[in-house]
């Protein structure tokens, strides 16, 4: 007979076992790498855990509570670009799952997804920006990601593929943005043997990401299987005359292990 209880649904404790614990052994991963941040420590690690650029001034500090503030500066196109290690993989199936706000949104633009590379080579750019009426410009070689552009006449949040410099499809959530809003996103690869498909979750409650309520699209062939890809979270000023911020409460990342 098995040992194994198999959920396709979700498990929910309610009253009381809401709030104590309720589960015996250990909880598992079980053959995957995981990663969480909740944003809790003293001050950002950017010598083993993080790297941070910047176009002429800026800064990644933990604020209260327990978020990560990333701060450009004041001139237009001042950017400020947060990443982990380029070691993600499409043929591990690498999921990356954040949740953010932006503080003034008609004078930002950001991304948040895998990238690959830390920080983008050109001054003034981030990997993914609009200049107006859904042109994007991308300086991502490989790239799967959300991006929001106050430059775009429409301006919503999106997400986008880019594979060997090719440009996907632009996936829309249909969801502008007020300051101060929570959104959650998730950038899923799933490894089809040759490349890796890109899957697409959004919602703009700030809560968990439920796939079956929040996809927003799927992207085939998105990014090459075999290219190491990072976490990448970055912000561009765009005219405000004043350094821009964007907080981000947490980021967790798992893909299965080598």
């Amino acid at each position: 007979m098995t040992q194994q209880l198999i959920i396709d649904r979700d498990l929910v404790f309610g009253g009381a076992s809401r709030h104590t614990a309720n589960i015996g052994g250990r909880p598992s991963n079980e053959n995957q790498v995981v990663y969480y941040d909740d944003f809790k420590s003293k001050a950002i690690d950017a010598t083993n855990d993080y790297t941070f650029e910047v176009v002429n001034s800026g800064s990644a500090t933990v604020t209260v509570p327990h978020m990560l503030t990333l701060t450009t500066g004041a001139a237009d196109n001042d950017d400020a670009e947060f990443a982990m290690g380029v070691e993600w993989y499409g043929k591990y199936n690498a999921v990356m799952e954040v949740r953010f706000r932006m503080d003034d949104v008609d004078k930002s633009a950001i991304n948040v997804g895998f990238n690959d590379a830390q920080a983008e080579d050109s001054a003034d750019e981030i990997a993914i920006m609009s200049t107006g009426a859904g042109t994007i410009t991308s300086s991502a070689t490989n790239c799967a990601l959300f991006f929001y552009d106050t430059d775009d006449t429409s301006a919503t949040l999106n997400a986008i593929a880019v594979n060997s410099d090719t440009d996907g499809t632009t996936h829309t959530t249909s969801s502008g943005a007020t300051d101060g809003q929570m959104f959650t996103v998730r950038v899923e690869l799933v490894d089809n043997g040759t490349t890796a498909d890109a899957v697409f979750y959004a919602n703009n409650s700030g809560i968990e990401i439920d796939p079956q309520r929040d996809i927003i699209g799927f992207e085939a062939a998105a990014v090459p299987r075999a290219t190491a890809l990072c976490p990448y979270i970055a912000l561009i000023n765009h005219k405000s005359g004043n350094g821009e911020t964007m907080d981000i409460d947490y980021i967790k990342l798992w893909q299965d292990r080598y």
